[in-house]
């Protein structure tokens, strides 16, 4: 079964950013392991901080559920702090977990993603990026190998952002993007707190608008799914593709770079009997 590892910063990251295509890859048999590097302490509205950490964690694990997620690992940093943790030191964790799940593609933000002004997505993308190479030598982290684990190499790494650097790929999510919504809506207080944030900008605009109070107060579905479902027809359009008959998300996948023609040409199928 090919394994496919979400490294997430936040809760609510995988479902928003690639929670269709992840639901896809579930349906298709692979086993999704998602990583939570924080503990989202802080996403929430009017409650404590050890209320907001346990209700947080249920909502994530029931929407992993919706996805078909496999298993959740949790690293526990704090959130909206990852900038003051040394980068090794999420680093290593990230080797770790490379080398004992031996995912076949990782899925994390673009460490070259456009308009990121959120810390703790630059800090994640930028040890993941670190890890995929220091996964592979024997002399980082030797005290790995004492629980028999060994050097490792992802084949793929599907990149998201808010605004990629390049796309190279487009995921077809029609079938699967009931299930993003719905994983979304799973997480409340992780909306909520998205919500809010639009609230309190348009009332220093001096306005309201009445669907945030709504969704904030109520039932998220119906704004939660307009957004999710105009953002993939936008990026069907990008495609080229009609809207009208197709959704996606989209990826920048990086696997050999510029050495993928010559490596299709020369390879030849591994026999794990050798």
């Amino acid at each position: 079964m090919p394994v496919a590892l979400v490294i997430s910063p936040h809760a609510d990251d995988a479902a928003a950013f690639c929670g269709a295509t992840l639901a896809k890859f579930a349906q298709d048999g692979w086993r999704v392991i998602l990583v939570r590097v924080t503990d989202d302490r802080k996403d929430s509205v009017s409650l404590s901080i050890e209320e907001t950490i346990a209700q947080n964690a249920k909502e994530l694990h029931d929407a992993a559920q919706i996805l078909g997620v496999s298993e959740i690992v949790e690293l526990g940093f704090e959130t909206d702090v990852l900038a003051d943790v040394p980068l090794g030191k999420i680093r290593e964790r990230v080797v770790y977990l490379l080398r004992k799940f031996k995912p076949y593609a990782v899925f994390t933000f673009d460490p070259d993603g456009l308009y990121e002004n959120n810390q703790d997505h630059v800090r994640v993308a930028q040890a993941v990026d670190e890890a995929f190479w220091v996964s592979c030598f024997d002399k980082h982290y030797p005290e790995h190998f004492a629980e028999g684990l060994e050097p490792f190499s992802v084949c793929e790494r599907w990149y998201f952002a808010r605004q990629l650097p390049e796309i190279t790929h487009y995921e077809e999510i029609s079938s699967s993007i009931e299930r993003k919504i719905s994983a979304l809506c799973a997480q409340r207080e992780m909306m909520r707190n998205t919500i809010n944030q639009y609230r309190l900008q348009v009332k220093t605009w001096g306005k309201r608008v009445p669907w945030l109070d709504e969704s904030f107060e109520g039932d998220m579905r119906s704004l939660i799914a307009m957004f999710v479902q105009e953002q993939a027809k936008a990026t069907a359009v990008k495609a080229g593709w009609d809207p009208e008959t197709s959704l996606a998300e989209a990826f920048r996948i990086v696997r050999f770079g510029d050495l993928e023609p010559l490596f299709q040409t020369m390879a030849v199928r591994f026999d794990e009997s050798q």
